[in-house]
């Protein structure tokens, strides 16, 4: 036995290795908003209903904006944003909010479903790679695997794809404009870390969307009060909920929590299930019928983007001097940041 006295665990930790099983089931909640949230873009972009993408994200950002405002009330004793982190917090907020969203949402109006959810889940890829060309992220073998496995899927389910009336002229578009999305993404994961690590992560989010909305609502607001609310019909304003309530605030929190409940790398089996249920979604609702060439696509794509991820250290003997909580704070950082899109 060493002559260092060995951590006990309070019970909040005991709690942590004995997560209630309700916390699996809140979880399981996630990848189903998620993976719907790409069908319901779809349902709000047909000629039917009448949004437009600007104008789709300037009514979503009214309501999140109130909701966020709500949170950053909630969060007001927690450590407040340092004056010298204004700036970047600004800037950050116009590319991956600002930006970003107009990109992922365009992307789906111009691809499916299915391939939209796939595509944007190749984010750790490039998490990785923009991690590496920054040389914070030393040469690993097997995530460099993974790169070229993820890369050889999504080459499958571009290129393997069958003929479509609805998507055929713009399909192939639409899935370079959601790769330009996943390495946006992927930016937010990579430049967040400087700030996640110094505040509530639900503060973060809730400051940085709500820049976002200063420069989204705006643009898209004329096009949005052109579409008449009495005339949407039930299903039409289930997706904006959707969207912007369950999608935009309800999932990140849960993802958050359980991250903290059970840890980053179970959380983080949640997200392979996203595209899953945007494909079954897709077929079931929007009758989008993925190729034999597609399908073997997103498997092998889902494997690249498991071996591309970081993993977890294996678990060690923890010490007065090297606090439980530390063990943790990295991969609890990135499983935050890399969460699923939305």
């Amino acid at each position: 036995m060493s002559g260092q006295a060995q951590f006990q665990p309070s019970a909040e930790h005991h709690e942590a290795a004995h997560p209630s099983p309700w916390i699996y089931g809140w979880l399981a909640t996630v990848p189903l908003i998620w993976g719907f949230n790409f069908v319901c873009l779809k349902i709000l972009y047909h000629p039917d209903v009448g949004f437009t993408v600007e104008g789709m994200l300037s009514a979503r950002y009214i309501i999140m904006a109130l909701l966020f405002g709500a949170i950053l009330l909630l969060q007001r004793n927690s450590k407040p944003i340092d004056r010298g982190d204004y700036l970047y917090l600004f800037i950050f907020a116009l590319v991956t909010v600002g930006i970003y969203q107009w990109v992922f949402a365009k992307a789906i109006q111009l691809t499916s479903a299915a391939e939209s959810a796939l595509l944007i889940s190749t984010s750790p890829i490039w998490v990785f790679l923009i991690s590496f060309l920054m040389g914070t992220q030393r040469f690993d073998a097997r995530r460099m695997i993974g790169v070229a496995v993820g890369f050889a899927g999504v080459a499958m389910v571009i290129f393997g794809a069958g003929k479509s009336a609805d998507v055929a002229d713009t399909r192939v578009l639409g899935d370079f404009v959601m790769i330009v999305a996943a390495i946006l993404w992927a930016s937010y994961a990579v430049f967040s870390h400087r700030l996640l690590e110094k505040y509530s992560p639900l503060k973060i989010v809730a400051t940085i969307h709500l820049l976002g909305a200063i420069v989204l609502i705006p643009v898209g607001f004329g096009q949005m009060i052109s579409v008449e609310p009495w005339s949407l019909g039930l299903v039409p304003w289930l997706c904006i909920l959707q969207y912007s309530v369950l999608a935009g605030v309800y999932a990140f929190w849960m993802w958050y929590r359980g991250v903290k409940r059970i840890g980053a790398s179970q959380t983080m089996l949640f997200q392979y299930f996203v595209p899953l249920v945007a494909l079954v979604a897709g077929y079931l609702i929007l009758h989008e019928i993925p190729t034999q060439w597609q399908i073997a696509g997103i498997v092998v794509t889902i494997l690249g983007v498991h071996l591309a991820r970081k993993q977890a250290p294996p678990q060690i003997a923890v010490t007065e001097s090297e606090p439980f909580e530390e063990l943790e704070e990295e991969d609890e950082v990135t499983a935050i940041a890399e969460g699923p899109s939305a």
